[in-house]
Order: structure tokens, then C-alpha cells, then sequence
């Protein structure tokens, strides 16, 4: 029994399960079917598929629209149904998970504050970001609808946006180590 009492047993236990769920990373395949389970969960509940970019559309609308914008007559809510934020279940969707990411890396003591190394840095993930949520919403979705969603849902368009996905990846990934040095 190497001299030591339960409770000092117990409490190594607890913290060694602590550093496998929360600061060591997990396997892929076990957060495969976690992510699966989470859609299927998701479905079941709302009776709706999974949805990101539909909540910042609106989210977003409504910021433009406290500037004083019309934005309730555009054309895009004729596929979206324009609602506020806080009466949309894809917005609270989109709290769920910045909070829940915040949550999880809170726990593993991960948290911290980088500077911005340079402007190019600084302009690059600038244009980075427009492009992919410009690209989801003409799209109409990103990678949980097109590619999670369609798969769950065994959607032709899941095979289709697979190969593409991964090309945008690599090209992606190769011309952001050229552009910026990190």
C-alpha cells in the first residue's frame, strides 16, 4: 500500500483524471463521436440541424441595424428569417459554444492574452476571418452545416465539400506560413 492513506489516494486519482479530461489533449476519434453526439443531441432537441452562421448573420444585422441601418427588409431573409438575437436559438447556439470553449480552456489553465506580433499579423487574420465568414454565408453555411450536419444527415453535398475543404486547408495553411512568420 506504498504508506499512503486512501484520502491521499483519492485525491491523486481525482487530479490525475482531471489532467486526462482537461489538459491533456484527447483522442480524435473520441472527439469525433463526442461532436456526433453533441449533433444528434442538438437535433433531437430543437428538431433543427446544426446551425453557426444563420446566428452571426443575425447577430450581426442587429448591430448594424442599432446604427441606425434598416436591415429587416434585406434580401437575405427571404432564405433567413430575420429575428433578435436573444429570440434566435441559433445565436444562443453560438453563446453556448464561446462560452462552453471559454469554460474548457478556463478549466485546463490555458487562458492567456497574446500580443499582436505585427500589422501584417494583425491584417492577415483580419482578411482571413472576412473570407471565411463571407464564404459560409454565400454558401449558405459553414463546415457544421456543409460538411458535420451533411455527414450526420449521410448528404451527398458532405462528399462533395470534403475534397474542397481539405484543398482550402493546405493552400490555406501553406500561404499563411509564407506570409506571416509565427
Amino acid at each position: 500500500m506504498n504508506g499512503k492513506s486512501l484520502l491521499q489516494r483519492l485525491t491523486e486519482k481525482r487530479a490525475e483524471a482531471w489532467d486526462i479530461a482537461f489538459k491533456k489533449p484527447w483522442p480524435y476519434w473520441f472527439g469525433g463521436i463526442l461532436l456526433a453526439v453533441v449533433n444528434i443531441i442538438y437535433f433531437a432537441v430543437s428538431g433543427e440541424i446544426w446551425s453557426i452562421t444563420s446566428g452571426f448573420a443575425r447577430l450581426g444585422a442587429w448591430i448594424i441595424s442599432l446604427f441606425g441601418v434598416g436591415v429587416e427588409n434585406w434580401e437575405a431573409w427571404q432564405y433567413y428569417e430575420y429575428t433578435l438575437p436573444w429570440l434566435d436559438k441559433y445565436s444562443w447556439s453560438n453563446f453556448g459554444i464561446i462560452i462552453g470553449a471559454l469554460i474548457a480552456i478556463l478549466l485546463a489553465g490555458q487562458f492567456k492574452l497574446k500580443k499582436i506580433k505585427n500589422k501584417k499579423q494583425f491584417v492577415t487574420v483580419l482578411i482571413g476571418g472576412w473570407l471565411m465568414g463571407y464564404g459560409a454565408r454565400i454558401a449558405i453555411g459553414c463546415n457544421i452545416g456543409g460538411l458535420y450536419t451533411a455527414f450526420a444527415s449521410l448528404a451527398l453535398n458532405a462528399w462533395l465539400y470534403l475534397p474542397f475543404i481539405i484543398l482550402g486547408i493546405y493552400s490555406g495553411s501553406k500561404l499563411l506560413i509564407k506570409l506571416i512568420d509565427y
